[in-house]
């Protein structure tokens, strides 16, 4: 099907559509009036919010679901042997992954803004998000996360801008074609596609050249390698970061309990000062490209700083979820080893003396495996670790890769302890929690869950 034969269709049917991606675009279908339904493996909260809108949700994958589907939307976890994708293509029903509904998505607007990148990508959408929201422009965007602020993880605005966070861990994100990149950071995570370190330059190199000629590139040249692939490019280009004199950077930062401050410095002209109530050097890096994103679209500096000041991030990116007799508990995203070690900084330089506590779940068993030695050091700041094991993501168990291979590791450079099952965590870890404590539950998988266990595991003993 020609994505221009979208416009034709009347009822879409998306597989996964409990995923992050695909709600979003769920959401934004839903409400340009299309007839929307879909199905995933497990109810969630983004399941539950889509019924809430009025669309039907099937948990579980069945054949009979998809029937009367003028076209199906897919998921990058989504395999073909999936029972209705196999149904959809033996009927001859249209396919095709979401990254190319996002992008029929995108064209739809004057102004389309992608950002990608290994880390930081969600933080940097959401404040672009609802800085264009606040500031007036009347935004769509679609966030791989979820957030506090109107509609969550998508909204259907009537402005000229549409914001999408691109997924370039399967190169999907090549099917679209911005008039604004923003790139992150770019490390090596996903080998399993890309294979080696050439080829992830390749691709996001690739991305680069999809974006309008007579656009605009953003790169956070923090990261050396992707300061050097974007060294040549024709594209109009900003830089950002706090290291190497970029384009716009922070000066005069100070952390303080839950945030920073800092001021902003744009080609060598001040323009104000920033409060940030979001901890951590990362989160000043990606509210640069938020900034400069946001400047450059004519919204004053002054409406971007009154944002910014009541930011909130997204959901699982360092989120407090209790606070008790002393002891604060965090659950956040991180599941690379250079977002572990950003994760713990931000912990002691907006918190300082707290007791650093670290639980980490590793995500994806070729992830663990390429990446073992860097997650062996990335846990060096933290006071006490608990690892657990592989949370899969769908992927076919390896032999031998399993939580104890970083647990190896990380004990080659301090104390940790290995806890295979996740549920005996909290009975286990809070004969260790002390007043002034702060736990960190770090991981991509379902490690979030036992975070309510340890609270009312603190709240018995609080009382008792």
């Amino acid at each position: 099907m020609k994505l221009t034969d979208i416009d034709r269709c009347k009822k879409i049917f998306l597989i996964g559509i409990g995923g992050c991606g695909v709600s979003a675009i769920a959401k934004i279908l839903h409400q340009m009036g299309f007839e929307v339904f879909g199905s995933d493996a497990k109810e969630s909260s983004n399941t539950i919010r889509l019924r809430d809108l009025g669309i039907k949700v099937f948990i579980e994958h069945n054949t009979s679901n998809i029937r009367a589907a003028d076209l199906v939307v897919y998921s990058s976890a989504i395999s073909p042997d999936n029972v209705e994708f196999a149904e959809a293509k033996s009927n001859g029903i249209p396919i095709i992954r979401r990254a190319e509904m996002l992008s029929w998505i995108m064209s739809k607007f004057k102004f389309s803004i992608a950002l990608a990148g290994t880390h930081g990508k969600t933080t940097t959408t959401s404040m672009i998000s609802k800085i264009f929201l606040e500031g007036g422009l009347d935004p769509t965007y679609l966030i791989g996360g979820e957030t506090d602020y109107v509609d969550g993880n998508a909204r259907l605005g009537k402005g000229l801008y549409c914001i999408a966070e691109a997924d370039e861990s399967d190169g999907s994100f090549l099917e679209l074609n911005p008039n604004i990149t923003v790139l992150t950071n770019m490390e090596p995570d996903h080998m399993e596609y890309f294979g080696d370190i050439e080829n992830l330059k390749k691709v996001f190199n690739e991305f680069i050249n999809k974006t309008d000629p007579s656009g605009l590139l953003v790169v956070g040249t923090d990261c050396l390698e992707l300061k050097a692939l974007t060294d040549k490019t024709q594209l109009k280009k900003i830089t950002y970061g706090i290291k190497d004199n970029p384009d716009i950077y922070a000066r005069n930062i100070a952390f303080e309990e839950g945030g920073s401050t800092f001021e902003v410095v744009y080609k060598d002209k001040p323009l104000g000062h920033v409060r940030l109530p979001i901890p951590g050097e990362q989160n000043i890096t990606n509210s640069l490209g938020a900034i400069v994103v946001s400047y450059e679209a004519g919204i004053p500096f002054s409406s971007i700083a009154s944002t910014l000041h009541s930011f909130s991030n997204a959901k699982r990116r360092f989120q407090i979820v209790g606070e008790v007799d002393g002891i604060v508990i965090v659950d956040d995203y991180a599941h690379h080893p250079t977002e572990i070690k950003a994760t713990i900084a931000a912990a002691k330089k907006c918190w300082k003396g707290k007791r650093i506590i670290s639980v980490f779940q590793p995500h994806r068993y070729t992830r663990t495996l390429n990446l073992f030695k860097e997650f062996g050091e990335a846990f060096l700041n933290a006071d006490i670790v608990i690892l657990t094991d592989i949370y899969s993501a769908g992927e076919q168990k390896i032999k031998e890769v399993s939580g104890k291979l970083i647990f190896d590791e990380v004990k080659n450079h301090q104390e940790v302890s290995y806890i295979a099952r996740k549920e005996e965590i909290p009975e286990k870890l809070i004969k260790e929690l002390k007043k002034g404590d702060m736990v960190l539950i770090m991981g991509a998988g379902d490690i979030n869950t036992i975070a309510k266990e340890i609270i009312s595991r603190l709240k018995i003993r609080a009382e008792s």
